[in-house]
């Protein structure tokens, strides 16, 4: 069989010009971050709408794979009971799975929010160090304005649930602050080619929401609605819409809604409609340059949004630059997978059957509750049989003795060892997920009794949430943080002030801190700033316990080498172990030093020496030297 070959280098004709659209006439305007909508011909917006709606079904064919799995998630992490169920038995379902869930989603939060300030940057070089101080607080501010904790503890949650988070990070001009949007995964449609991890190979992403034509006008983002009256009315979309839309909700306990639901019209008597909610597609893609027919510039990233899957009502330049304005979370990270695994995917297979334990258990006991009975109906009332209560007679025959003419069967009690089962189901899931009964505030029941005991496997168990919550940190939260210090350094004012309190101010800003607050300049916040991102990583972490520096301290004054190390290093490593990164405020100053102890320094060290041994003058003038002792002040000669 001859295999048929392609000569590369013959001349190459292709079926199109591979131009996805035509906006070379618009060049200098997207170059000027202009909208460009309201410019577009009829050709151009048409090759555009297309050009998304093949983008979302690529992306639709792939992750819609994933939302059986999601919806079996939802209930498990709901304990959901149908509201129609008739059977008492279908009120049965297991709750220790959101209990799992609930725990593993405080310690995140914990490890990765838990200090004042929420995030802690870190200047790289000298030049940063007073920078990074000022857009610490900011964002920290920001942060407590607008939610950012609950929209941060969705992000985790939608890791934890469904191994995909998908969160846009952009400015509101408005307010001049970062926002943080939370997008449900099944309305996200991101660019399926690339590895989980690989974000920045994207092409593309979509965001796909509902609002109505109000919202729209009144963010002053869409001029072009405007300019259009006419698109007030909802637009009759293609023959049952693209099917990147056709996502379903769980409306069994009214917790969700169908927004795309048509409006039930009425007739007269009204002066105004509030109208339908409109579908709105947001894109962010790459392009390169000539797919757009400017090849003199290698990429475009453009920003597009779609009214109701027919006008485009914005297209404009990235104003966030070359990189797309989300990030994308998931609990177990794997390079080698499209999308990543949740916890539910580990746990589901054992809740549902502990499920079906606790059911089988409930139709055992029901069973021998009303057990079968046989009658004979020659020397028994049957209605009484059937009516009958507690208090109730059985009518018989005359000459029928009680219990004749009636056999009861007994039911085995064959699911008497379920609830152990259930059990033991419920210590894999805590072993899969290292939510231990200590790490959810709950008592033991393997017999371990001891504090140090507990104390132990819960920081082992901590260890393995460490591991996830350093993962997070480095794929989602961080990457978040960055691009909003990148936000605030782009677009904030050229001169503001934050409120912040003297005692909570860093050395680097302290002199700029007055009346409590901090007044501060665009160029105190531009340049070239490395920082790091400085989390709460393992709160139970050996060597972030408090206790085990104090402990430290402890066992070198036992063992008489107190003097061989340095012990107020030791003592500011157990103070930052307690939340309080900036000591610099409380150290005394150098002027201070000077003047030599205060009456109380001198009072606490007269306590110290009762008692003490005298030591020779040379041991005593090389801790001097060593800055163990300080010197006592002269008196001043007469």
């Amino acid at each position: 069989m001859a295999l048929t070959t392609t000569n590369y280098r013959a001349d190459y004709v292709p079926d199109s010009d591979g131009i996805v659209v035509d906006l070379s006439e618009h060049a200098n305007a997207l170059m000027a971050y202009e909208d460009i909508s309201m410019l577009l011909s009829e050709e151009q917006e048409q090759r555009i709408v297309d050009y998304v709606r093949s983008a979302m079904q690529m992306s639709y064919d792939r992750i819609s794979r994933r939302y059986d799995h999601w919806t079996q998630a939802d209930r498990a992490h709901d304990v959901y009971v149908d509201p129609h169920a008739t059977q008492f038995r279908e009120k049965a379902v297991i709750a220790d799975t959101r209990a799992i869930s609930d725990t593993v989603l405080t310690y995140l939060m914990s490890a990765l929010t838990g200090r004042n300030p929420m995030f802690q940057l870190e200047g790289l070089n000298r030049k940063s160090r007073k920078s990074s101080a000022i857009i610490e607080r900011l964002l920290h501010q920001q942060m407590r304005r607008t939610a950012g904790e609950a929209r941060l503890a969705q992000h985790l949650l939608d890791s934890i649930r469904y191994g995909y988070a998908p969160t846009k990070v952009t400015w509101d001009a408005s307010s001049r602050t970062n926002h943080i949007t939370n997008f449900d995964p099944r309305r996200v449609f991101h660019d399926p080619r690339v590895q989980w991890g690989d974000w920045e190979r994207m092409q593309y992403i979509i965001f796909s929401d509902f609002s109505s034509f109000d919202s729209l006008l009144q963010t002053g983002m869409y001029p072009k609605l405007k300019q259009y009256p006419s698109l007030r009315n909802r637009l009759t979309p293609p023959a049952g819409g693209w099917d990147g839309h056709r996502w379903h909700k769980e409306a069994g306990r009214g917790l969700s809604i169908d927004p795309a639901e048509r409006n039930r019209r009425e007739s007269g008597g009204t002066f105004f409609a509030l109208g339908d909610s409109r579908v709105v597609d947001e894109t962010w893609v790459r392009l390169a340059g000539y797919e757009v027919g400017i090849p003199q510039i290698d990429q475009l990233w453009l920003c597009v949004t779609i009214l109701d899957e027919n006008v485009v009502i914005r297209c404009q330049l990235n104003p966030y630059g070359r990189q797309f304005p989300v990030v994308i979370g998931g609990l177990y990270h794997d390079a080698h997978k499209t999308y990543s695994q949740s916890l539910y995917d580990l746990l589901l297979p054992l809740h549902d059957v502990a499920t079906w334990l606790l059911r089988s258990r409930v139709d055992n006991v029901q069973a021998a509750l009303t057990n079968l009975m046989f009658v004979d109906p020659t020397q028994i009332a049957i209605g009484d049989l059937i009516d009958r209560n507690p208090h109730g007679i059985v009518r018989t025959l005359p000459g029928v003795k009680p219990g004749e003419g009636v056999f009861i069967s007994q039911i085995p009690d064959v699911t008497r060892g379920h609830w152990q089962d259930i059990q033991a189901m419920g210590e894999l899931k805590q072993r899969l997920s290292a939510a231990s009964d200590a790490q959810q505030g709950m008592p033991t029941s393997d017999g371990i009794r001891t504090a140090t005991e507990i104390q132990r496997l819960t920081q082992l168990g901590s260890q393995r949430l460490g591991v996830l919550s350093r993962t997070i940190s480095a794929t989602s939260v961080r990457p978040m943080v960055r691009m909003m210090v990148a936000n605030i350094q782009d677009f904030f004012a050229p001169q503001s002030s934050i409120r912040i309190a003297d005692s909570d101010s860093a050395s680097e800003v302290a002199d700029m801190v007055q009346d409590g607050y901090l007044d501060f300049s665009l160029q105190d916040i531009q340049g070239e700033i490395e920082y790091l991102v400085v989390d709460g990583t393992l709160p139970l972490e050996p060597t972030r316990n408090a206790e085990t520096w104090i402990t430290m301290l402890r066992t070198l004054n036992e063992t008489g080498m107190a003097m061989e190390y340095n012990s107020g290093k030791i003592v500011e490593e157990a103070i930052r172990s307690m939340g309080v990164s900036d000591l610099d405020q409380f150290k005394i100053s150098k002027e201070q030093q000077n003047d030599g102890p205060t009456p109380s320094q001198q009072m606490m060290m007269m306590e110290k020496l009762r008692g003490a041994n005298v030591q020779p003058q040379e041991n005593i003038q090389r801790q001097v030297e060593k800055g163990n002792l300080v010197p006592m002040r002269e008196a001043p000669k007469q």
